[in-house]
C-alpha cells in the first residue's frame, strides 16, 4: 500500500502563525470593547421611584412596561411612555395616558390621589430635565415647593388634567425652564411674573379659568405664547409685547381683554401667527400699522374695533389670512352696527398720548376729553355731508349715463326695484362687465402670485406640439364639450390643457379682458391657469369657437385617492387631513373675496381637490364666471363655456346662494375626511349626519368609532368633534343656516390648534424640541 507523502514543514508553520494571529486579534477586540464606556445601570432608588409613580397614578396602561422591566432606561420609547437616563439617573419622563379630561371629572383619578405625594416622588429625580404627564387624570393644586426642587427642569407639560388653583410663584424660580405647558386644566388663579426665566421659549396656559388678572409678564426669549380661553382682563401691555423680538405665535383669544391694541404687536419681526379674537378690544388701528413679512395669520374678529383696516390687513392672500368679522370696521364685510362698538366711549379707547403725562390736573384732562369728543363730532358731521353729496352725484351720474354700473358687494345686495330714471341699454340685452373690479383683482394678484410660469398667450401650433398633436395617448378626459390633455411645454414643464367650447354669443374681443382677469387668479390653494389660446371659427373670424386653457400639472392624486388608496392613505393621517381641508377653505375664501361679486358655485367635489408632493391641497375646478346684467338690470354670473355642471346631492344652485353651495360641498368633503368613505346618496348622507349628531351629544366614544380606522390614534377627540360639528353645520338643509367661509376657516384652524396642543404633549413645544 502506498503511503501519502508527509506535509511540508512550512505548511505547519503557516497554520501556527494564522492561529496565533487570530488569537491576538480576538484579544485586541476584547480589550477595545472593554475600554468603551458602558452605560451605567439605573440606580435602584430611581427604579423604585418610577414604580412608585406608577402606583400613585393608579397603574395606568401607559406605565405597564415598567412592571418587570430589568432596565427602564432600555425601554423603547412609544407615544405613551418614554424614559431617558444618563449617568444612572432619570433625565426625562413622558407619559401620555388615556384619561382625557371632561367637564364631569369622570376621567379624574380617585379621591385617594394626592398631587403632593406625586410630586414628592418626582423630586427623587434630581437630574430630571423633561417631565410630561398628559391625560393621566391628575388633580389638585400644583405643589409649588415640590416643583421648585426640580431645578434641572427644562420642559414641563401637565396638560389635559384636572389641576386647579393658580400657577404657583415657585415656577418663576425654575431658572432652566424652556417650555411650560399647563393647557386644558382647571387652573383658576393668577400667573406670576415669568420675566426672570431668561430661557423660557414656550408658555401655554390655554383652556383654563385663569384670571381675572392682567396679561402675564414673560421674558423676551418667548417664541410661543398661548393664553386663549381664559379670563384675563385689562389691556395688552405695549411695553411687554414690544420686547418680544423672538415671538412667532401669539394666541390670547377668548379672554376679556379691553382697551386699544398696540400697533407694534403686528410688526414683531418673527411673528407668524396672532389671534386676538373674541375679546373686548376697541378703538381704531392706526393707518400706519405695519405687519411683519413673516405674518401669515391675523385674527382680530369679534371685538369692538372701528374705523378702517390698515393696508396690511385688507383682505386675504396666499401669504396671509386675515379675519376681521364681528367688529365695526367701515371697510369690511360681516361687521356689526357702529352703535354696537359704543362710539360714545371713543375717548376711552384712543391710544394713550406719547410722552410723560404725569402732573396733569383734572381740568386739563377734562379739557382734552372735550377736545376729542368735539373733534369726533366734527368728523362724523363732515362724513355725513360727504356721504350725502356722494349720493346726489351718483344719482345724477346714473340718470345721465345709464350704462355705467357700480358692482355691489354681493348679488344679494342688488336692489330689487329699479332706481328712478333708470333705463336698460337699448342696443343689447346683456352687458359684459368683467369677472371683477379690475383694480381689485390686480391688487389681489400682486400678493397671491406664486412661483409658477409667467402667464402667456399661446398659439395653437405650440399646443399641438405640447400634446403631440392632441394624440389619444395624451387624452385624459373626453366629453362632447370638454377635452383634457396632458402636455409638455418646450421648457420641459408638464401642463394640463383643457379645450372648452364657447357659447356662440361671445366674440374673441369680449374675451380678451376676461382672460386678463382670469390670468391673475393665483393662489397657493388653486391650480393656477398659466396660459390660454382663443381659437376663432374658420368661416367667421369674429366668432370664437373654443378656448384652450393651460394649467399647472399636479400629479400626486386627488384628496379622495389619499383617503381610499392604501399606499397613499398611509401618509394622510388626521393632522394632514385637516390641513388639506384648511387649504381648500383658504382657496374658497380667496375666491369669495377676490372679486365683487365673489366667485361662487365652484365645483368642490373631492375628486377635484388635488394634492401636490408636499400634500398642499389645490382646487382644480373653480368657476370662471362673467358678471352680466340682464334687461331688468339684475346682476348675475354665468360661464362663457358650454359645459354641463354635475349636481351634487342636496346642494343649491341659485346664484344668490352660490357661496352656500360651496360651503355645502366643503361639508361633504369633511364628512369623507372623517369617515374615509364617500356619501353616495341623500338617504345615506342624512343617516350619517344623524349618527354624528347623536355621537356628539351623547356618546363621544361612538364618535371615535365612526372615524376612519386609518386615523385612529392620530387625532385629539376635541379636534375630531370640532370638525364633525363644522361638517354638520355646512351640510344644513337650509342654505341660510350654513356658516360663512370665514367661520368655517376659523373653526378648522381652531381644530388644528387643539390637535397641535394634543400632539405637543409628547414633544413639549416647537423650538424646544430640537434642543432636547
Amino acid at each position: 500500500m502506498a503511503l501519502s507523502p508527509p506535509s511540508p514543514p512550512h505548511a505547519t508553520t503557516v497554520l501556527l502563525l494564522l492561529l496565533l494571529l487570530l488569537t491576538c486579534t480576538a484579544a485586541s477586540i476584547a480589550t477595545l470593547a472593554s475600554a468603551q464606556p458602558q452605560p451605567q445601570p439605573l440606580a435602584s432608588s430611581q427604579a423604585k421611584a418610577l414604580l412608585r409613580v406608577r402606583r400613585l397614578l393608579f397603574y395606568p396602561p401607559a406605565l405597564e412596561p415598567l412592571r418587570g422591566a430589568p432596565d427602564p432606561c432600555a425601554l423603547p420609547p412609544t407615544p405613551s411612555l418614554a424614559v431617558a437616563c444618563e449617568g444612572g439617573q432619570v433625565t426625562a419622563l413622558s407619559v401620555r395616558g388615556d384619561r382625557d379630561p371632561d367637564a364631569a371629572w369622570r376621567a379624574a383619578l380617585p379621591a385617594t390621589f394626592s398631587s403632593e405625594a406625586l410630586f414628592t416622588t418626582l423630586t427623587r429625580f434630581p437630574a430630571l430635565a423633561r417631565l410630561s404627564l398628559v391625560s393621566v387624570g391628575a388633580w389638585g393644586p400644583l405643589p409649588g415647593a415640590k416643583l421648585r426642587r426640580l431645578q434641572a427642569l427644562q420642559q414641563l407639560n401637565l396638560s389635559s388634567n384636572y389641576f386647579y388653583g393658580g400657577v404657583p410663584n415657585d415656577v418663576a424660580r425654575l431658572y432652566s425652564l424652556q417650555s411650560l405647558v399647563l393647557s386644558w386644566n382647571w387652573l383658576n388663579g393668577s400667573v406670576p411674573s415669568l420675566a426672570g426665566l431668561q430661557f423660557l421659549q414656550e408658555l401655554d396656559v390655554s383652556h383654563n379659568r385663569l384670571g381675572p388678572g392682567a396679561f402675564p409678564d414673560v421674558g423676551n426669549a418667548v417664541v410661543r405664547l398661548v393664553l386663549d380661553d381664559n379670563n384675563f382682563t385689562g389691556s395688552i401691555p405695549a411695553r411687554v409685547v414690544s420686547s418680544l423680538g423672538q415671538l412667532q405665535y401669539l394666541d390670547v383669544s377668548r379672554n376679556r381683554l379691553q382697551g386699544w391694541i398696540p400697533s407694534s404687536i403686528f410688526a414683531l419681526p418673527a411673528l407668524r401667527y396672532i389671534n386676538l379674537s373674541r375679546n373686548r378690544l376697541a378703538g381704531q388701528l392706526p393707518a400706519t400699522t405695519a405687519c411683519a413679512d413673516a405674518l401669515a395669520f391675523v385674527d382680530v374678529s369679534a371685538n369692538l374695533l372701528t374705523g378702517s383696516r390698515p393696508a396690511c390687513m385688507r383682505g386675504n392672500s396666499s401669504a396671509r389670512t386675515v379675519l376681521v368679522a364681528g367688529n365695526c370696521f367701515a371697510d369690511a364685510k360681516q361687521q356689526r352696527a357702529s352703535s354696537y362698538c359704543n362710539p360714545g366711549a371713543l375717548a376711552a379707547v384712543l391710544p394713550p398720548p406719547q410722552g410723560n403725562g404725569g402732573g396733569q390736573g383734572r381740568g386739563k384732562k377734562g379739557h382734552q376729553i372735550g377736545m376729542v369728543l368735539a373733534i369726533a363730532g366734527s368728523v362724523v358731521g363732515a362724513a355725513l355731508l360727504i356721504a350725502l353729496a356722494t349720493v346726489v352725484v351718483l344719482r345724477r351720474a346714473r340718470r345721465q349715463h345709464p350704462e355705467a354700473t357700480i358692482l355691489p358687494k354681493s348679488p344679494a345686495a342688488t336692489p330689487t326695484k329699479k332706481a328712478d330714471g333708470w333705463k336698460a341699454p337699448a342696443k343689447a340685452t346683456q352687458k359684459i362687465i368683467t369677472p371683477a373690479d379690475k383694480r381689485h383683482a390686480s391688487q389681489a394678484a400682486r400678493v397671491n402670485t406664486l412661483e409658477v410660469p409667467v402667464y402667456r398667450v399661446c398659439t395653437l401650433e405650440e399646443l399641438e406640439e405640447a400634446t403631440d398633436n392632441f394624440s389619444s395617448s395624451n387624452l385624459i378626459k373626453d366629453s362632447p364639450l370638454v377635452q383634457h390633455y396632458n402636455g409638455q411645454l418646450q421648457d420641459g414643464s408638464r401642463v394640463l390643457v383643457r379645450c372648452l367650447r364657447l357659447k356662440p354669443k361671445y366674440s374673441p374681443q369680449s374675451l380678451v379682458q376676461y382672460m386678463e382677469i382670469i390670468s391673475k387668479l393665483r393662489h397657493r390653494h388653486l391650480v393656477s391657469i398659466i396660459g390660454h389660446c382663443i381659437v376663432s371659427d374658420q368661416d367667421n373670424p369674429n366668432i370664437a369657437s373654443s378656448v384652450y386653457l393651460i394649467s399647472e400639472c399636479v400629479t400626486n392624486g386627488s384628496l379622495r385617492s389619499h383617503l381610499t388608496e392604501w399606499r397613499k392613505r398611509e401618509m394622510l393621517k388626521w393632522p394632514q387631513r385637516v390641513s388639506a381641508v384648511i387649504g381648500v377653505a383658504r382657496g374658497v375664501q380667496f375666491l369669495h373675496n377676490v372679486t365683487a361679486p365673489g366667485i361662487v358655485q365652484n365645483n368642490l367635489n373631492i375628486e377635484h381637490i388635488l394634492l401636490d408632493k408636499t400634500l398642499t391641497s389645490k382646487i382644480n375646478d373653480f368657476s370662471l364666471p362673467m358678471i352680466s346684467i340682464s334687461k331688468n338690470g339684475k346682476i348675475f354670473s354665468e360661464t362663457p363655456f358650454a359645459v354641463h355642471e354635475d349636481n351634487d346631492i342636496g346642494s343649491a344652485h341659485n346664484g344668490e346662494q352660490g357661496d352656500k353651495q360651496d360651503i355645502y360641498q366643503i361639508g361633504l368633503i369633511l364628512l369623507e375626511v372623517i369617515t374615509g368613505k364617500p356619501t353616495e346618496s341623500q338617504s345615506q348622507l342624512e343617516s350619517l349626519k344623524a349618527q354624528l349628531s347623536e355621537a356628539l351629544t351623547e356618546d363621544p366614544d361612538r364618535l371615535k368609532d365612526m372615524a376612519d380606522p386609518a386615523i385612529h390614534g392620530t387625532f385629539a377627540v376635541d379636534s375630531l368633534s370640532t370638525v364633525a360639528e363644522i361638517s354638520l353645520n355646512c351640510t344644513a338643509a337650509n342654505p341660510s343656516d350654513r356658516p360663512s367661509i370665514d367661520d368655517v376657516l376659523w373653526n378648522l384652524q381652531y381644530s388644528m390648534q387643539v390637535q397641535d396642543g394634543w400632539a405637543s404633549s409628547d414633544s413639549l413645544g416647537l423650538s424646544v424640541k430640537s434642543q432636547a
